[in-house]
């Protein structure tokens, strides 16, 4: 009796092991079943909403800022990240980055984020954007153009570029840079990228990777982001483009609400001056507001108007070889991003590149041709900083979208300060960028 309970017992045990084995088969099989159910609706969806409207659309789409939650179809499109991204619905993105910590940097505790980063405490000095679709809103339009051209420092070209030239002279020459001493530190790590060719020190030491791109390896070839011809020569032609994606909602703390001049777009004229002046560049700023539609702050579109805006402008100027989209950044807190330069307090600067590429993988639909060149001139630029200035410029920050960088080789995307920088600290951060501009575009 005894012999045979220990057999039921074994049995029993065996039976229970298998009964629990199959379950969990199950579920395994079941939760495949339904991860490739999704990816089909996702796939299926994605292709009707190109076709249907979207096509050839759908990158640029993917480029604004996120739907907001109050739409019906939030939570379902959300399920699907190719939607979602089609649909400018990056959820909580701001949010998460926060908590993470994205863009801490351990040696002083600034937080920076990207283009597309938090912009809380904003409130205060730009009017907040209204959901209402104006009446008559045409979506594929164009704010009309305000374009100035400053022609490398001869005879004014309109009557609009004289007053312009007149209300942003300089005092003095070009900035001075820091001493050999101050800049012993970043020229130590110069010599040891250059002497390396580590890909893995240039990822440390030169970059922030946000969470919503991914690293492909194969792009970030030391030697080539290091020595591409990067060179410019000058030409009687406009050759470098300044404009503003957000030049209607990126001011300062002591900016004057309703003046151009104390914004964003104020700076870029400043940056534009010197460029053309002190450099003999031919300059073109376009002084557009492309996030402002109908007299309403609308981000939202900013990217897709500010695209159509600057794709007319180089087909108007098709000599234009640099693109520069000049931003101020928002933190959401009260730090305040500067260094000291020529004894003059300024704005720290950080270049911007976008992967066209998610945590998953490329995203085939924001195809950019000029990726290497976008990421070998952002490098350089940071480099030219690194040799000129001790504190300058914070490390190249990548994210996910493709940020209109396609447009051009030469293209950078340059987040300047924050919501907490004064107007001259920002403008004063004009001469040291624009002397390192010209070290990379004359190759010194």
């Amino acid at each position: 009796m005894k012999k045979q309970n220990k057999n039921l017992l074994f049995w029993g045990k065996h039976w229970l092991l298998l009964a629990a084995i199959l379950w969990t088969g199950f579920f395994v099989v079941a939760g495949f079943k339904q991860y490739l159910a999704m990816g089909n609706i996702e796939k299926t969806l994605t292709g009707a909403l190109l076709q249907k409207g979207l096509e050839g659309k759908g990158a640029e789409l993917a480029q604004t800022p996120k739907a907001g939650k109050e739409s019906p179809w939030y939570h379902f499109f959300s399920e699907f990240p190719a939607l979602r991204m089609l649909c400018g619905m990056r959820e909580a993105e701001k949010e998460e980055a926060a908590a993470a910590g994205i863009g801490n940097f351990p040696e002083n505790n600034l937080q920076w984020s990207s283009a597309a980063g938090k912009k809380a405490g904003e409130a205060q000095l730009l009017d907040q954007p209204s959901k209402e679709k104006a009446q008559g809103e045409d979506e594929d339009s164009v704010p009309t153009q305000n374009i100035v051209l400053f022609h490398n420092g001869s005879g004014d070209i309109t009557a609009e570029n004289h007053r312009e030239n007149l209300g942003q002279q300089r005092k003095g020459g070009k900035v001075a840079a820091d001493s050999p001493d101050q800049l012993k530190g970043n020229l130590s790590i110069i010599n040891k990228l250059e002497g390396s060719g580590s890909r893995s020190y240039l990822l440390k030491k030169f970059y922030i990777t946000d969470s919503s791109t991914s690293i492909n390896r194969g792009v970030f070839q030391v030697n080539n982001l290091l020595h591409k011809d990067m060179k410019m020569k000058k030409e009687k032609k406009p050759q470098i483009l300044i404009f503003h994606t957000h030049g209607a909602s990126e001011a300062f703390i002591d900016s004057r609400k309703g003046k151009q001049e104390d914004s964003i777009v104020g700076v870029g004229s400043c940056l534009a001056q010197i460029l053309s002046k002190e450099y003999g560049y031919q300059v073109i700023h376009d002084k557009t507001e492309y996030d402002k539609v109908h007299g309403r702050i609308d981000r939202n579109k900013a990217y897709n108007q500010a695209c159509k805006g600057v794709e007319k402008i180089l087909k108007q100027y098709p000599s234009i070889q640099v693109v520069i989209d000049l931003h101020r950044d928002g933190v959401g807190n009260k730090v305040r991003r500067t260094t000291l330069i020529d004894g003059k307090k300024t704005a720290q600067v950080m270049f911007f590149n976008g992967l066209s590429r998610n945590s998953s993988g490329d995203i085939a639909y924001l195809r950019n041709d000029n990726l290497e060149g976008n990421l070998a001139f952002s490098l350089q630029l940071k480099i030219a900083s690194m040799k000129r200035f001790a504190n300058f410029a914070k490390p190249v920050y990548l994210k996910n979208y493709r940020y209109n960088m396609h447009l051009r080789q030469r293209f950078t995307l340059i987040e300047l300060g924050n919501e907490n920088n004064t107007v001259n600290e920002s403008k004063n951060a004009m001469a040291p960028l624009a002397m390192i501009l010209d070290a990379v575009l004359s190759g010194k």
